[in-house]
């Protein structure tokens, strides 16, 4: 018997020891998960030492971007001896007694008419004709056109009226509407007249009121695109309808503190321009901030009007596609894109109101500013939309410059 259990202690030793030498069971899932964190930390060490080579350490998390100021471009002086050279002419009202003809490159300057105290000058649309206020028989006031040479000299109105006013051609270039009262401080009367058979008138130009109004003065005139309708202001806007010769008053509500004027409607669009009397109070400046309307709907007036940019300007000139609008002010001169939004700076103190005016195609500006040499003589002076190039090309010894014109010719 006790060989049997010695013999069973032998067979259980054997087994003890033969199961102590087998190799353990691998999973082939298995996972060092000691050896992956190895990895990774050295993994994101080389990430961080590329990162801080190849970028700026991370800014405080309150930090705040400040815009960049960019200075102004330092002027070219005067005398560069490269200037843009300006195509066309330029056409004005020299010391309120002549109207003068200035090559736009500034290399002839001649008087095309001389007397008769012109006032409110104004280009036809092709370019053809000059219209400006003069005295006709006696003490009336009349309408006339004169060629671009002063060769030819037709007056249009014959009313015989003391003042008339503010002549605006018609988008065809045909017919110019103006305001006129028989007395110097008379009620205005709104007229139109061809130019086309003006030896004739008033019949052989269909010389014609449009409309007696209560009005003593009339500030603007301007027509729309397809000459239907016609725009002016004694401070508030009003508007005539050239199709049934209905006068419809008070488009707009003025601010108050004074006219809205200079009117300027956007080719291309249903839009009037037009600048709105503002005041500020801290600086007691008066002047003009651009406002427009839409004329399209009549039906609510007056006509709520959008406020722009808050300029003090003096007078609004869109070019003739409608894209830049040119703004002056009694010192300065802004162009805006109207395709991109932005505003422009490019006259800067001018001893004079610079009355800016564009070049046939645009690109340049011509206005009004004190000489080189002396700052109290006024000139005129080119320069390019962008604000560069400044060329003065008058070279006047004394006298006033008003009612600029720039044509292609």
């Amino acid at each position: 018997m006790k060989w049997l259990m010695r013999i069973w202690l032998l067979v259980l030793v054997v087994l003890a020891a033969a199961c102590q030498s087998q190799a353990p069971q691998v999973l082939p899932t298995q996972i060092d998960l000691n050896m992956i964190a190895t990895d990774n930390a050295a993994t994101a060490a080389v990430e961080a030492t590329i990162a801080a080579t190849s970028r700026p350490p991370p800014l405080p998390p309150t930090w705040t971007p400040s815009p960049s100021f960019t200075p102004p471009p330092t002027r070219l002086p005067d005398s560069t001896p490269t200037p843009v050279v300006g195509q066309g002419t330029i056409y004005y009202v020299f010391n309120g007694d002549s109207i003068a003809a200035l090559k736009a490159d500034g290399s002839s300057e001649t008087l095309i008419l001389v007397g008769g105290a012109p006032a409110d000058l104004t280009l036809s649309p092709d370019g053809q004709f000059l219209a400006y206020t003069a005295q006709g028989s006696g003490s009336a006031r009349e309408v006339f056109i004169t060629n671009l040479d002063g060769s030819y000299v037709q007056r249009v109105s014959c009313l015989g009226f003391a003042r008339v006013l503010v002549p605006a051609w018609s988008p065809d270039s045909q017919t110019l509407a103006f305001a006129a009262s028989q007395t110097p401080d008379g009620l205005i009367g709104i007229y139109t007249a061809g130019i086309v058979g003006s030896g004739q008138c008033p019949t052989g130009n269909n010389q014609r009121m449009l409309a007696q109004t209560d009005f003593l003065t009339t500030v603007d005139m301007t027509w729309n695109d397809s000459g239907t309708r016609l725009f002016f202001s004694d401070g508030t806007i009003h508007m005539i309808d050239l199709q049934t010769s209905t006068l419809i008053k008070e488009l707009s509500l003025p601010s108050g503190y004074g006219p809205d004027f200079a009117l300027a409607y956007r080719t291309g669009t249903d839009q009037l321009y037009f600048l709105r009397t503002d005041f500020d109070e801290q600086t007691s400046r008066k002047g003009g901030t651009v406002a427009q309307i839409s004329t399209n709907n009549l039906e609510n007036l007056p006509i709520r009007a959008l406020r722009t940019t808050r300029y003090f300007a003096m007078q609004l000139l869109w070019d003739h596609e409608g894209r830049f609008l040119l703004v002056s002010t009694d010192q300065d001169v802004h162009v805006q894109d109207s395709r991109v939004n932005t505003a422009l700076q490019i006259v800067v103190g001018s001893n004079f109101a610079p009355q800016a005016i564009f070049s046939p195609d645009s690109s340049l500006v011509a206005y009004v500013d004190g000489g080189r040499t002396d700052r109290a003589v006024q000139q005129i002076y080119t320069l390019g939309r962008d604000g560069d190039n400044r060329n003065q090309i008058s070279n006047h010894g004394e006298g006033t410059i008003t009612y600029l014109n720039w044509g292609a010719n």
